[in-house]
């Protein structure tokens, strides 16, 4: 009897578990694993997440990708998304994010963007303004610092912040931009908390898209990323509450 109760158990368990796709920017590629660890512990449901640009990532919602939820590095692109009635809620700020500039090189003293003037800096890594959010904070923050037109030539950009990270990691570039969560906890790197006078708020929202209206799963997880546990996460890869 204890063992047929069992099965039922695993087989209602089994068919009452949810399996969705989340398009997430590419700087939360680190935290939000974490978060997604610890949202699924004692769950039998399955939640996919691609890291990309969330340029991107809003123009594969648009053109019809099965995207439960989509969590952004900005508010700009899930408001295009529910302005456009492509989106099952309003879009809702579940953190700010901070700009840095970092480098392989342990030897290179980051203490201002000044040091992209430097003759030994070749090439600097941006994530493509186009797509990435945090490539527009950084050019804003080089446009303020009076420095942007004297280096630009040495600019290499990057499809999303991942790519752009990728190349300051791997060598390719001397140093980059990327998002504070995406280096805190790499010890092989050195950086410098840009001044975040110098560029726009990097406030970042999330919605469920018209494809995940019926998904309890989607809501679930949205919730649980706005709840005080994934802050608490959030906090410790250097975000800031909205």
């Amino acid at each position: 009897m204890k063992k047929l109760i069992l099965v039922i158990f695993i087989l209602f368990t089994s068919v009452n578990a949810e399996e969705i796709m989340i398009l997430a920017a590419a700087s939360l590629k680190y935290v939000l694993e974490d978060i997604k660890i610890e949202f699924l512990k004692d769950k039998k449901d399955t939640i996919n997440i691609s890291y990309i640009a969330s340029g991107k990532a809003y123009n594969q919602i648009v053109n019809g990708a099965p995207a439960h939820l989509f969590i952004a590095a900005d508010t700009s692109y899930p408001q295009k998304l529910y302005d456009n009635k492509q989106t099952f809620d309003k879009p809702v700020n579940y953190i700010k994010g901070k700009l840095v500039l970092f480098s392989k090189n342990k030897n290179l003293n980051i203490n201002s963007l000044d040091i992209l003037k430097d003759d030994k800096i070749k090439h600097i890594a941006l994530p493509n303004p186009k797509l990435a959010p945090y490539g527009v904070a950084a050019k804003e923050a080089m446009e303020a610092s009076n420095i942007y037109d004297s280096v630009k030539t040495k600019i290499v950009l990057g499809e999303s912040i991942g790519q752009a990270t990728q190349y300051v990691t791997t060598g390719s570039s001397d140093i980059g931009f990327s998002a504070l969560s995406m280096v805190i906890k790499d010890n092989n790197v050195n950086y410098l908390e840009v001044d975040s006078k110098t560029y726009s708020p990097i406030l970042q929202a999330m919605v469920i898209t018209n494809y995940g209206k019926d998904s309890k799963l989607a809501k679930e997880f949205k919730d649980f990323i706005l709840s005080p546990k994934s802050q608490e996460i959030f906090k410790t890869y250097g975000y800031d509450k909205p």
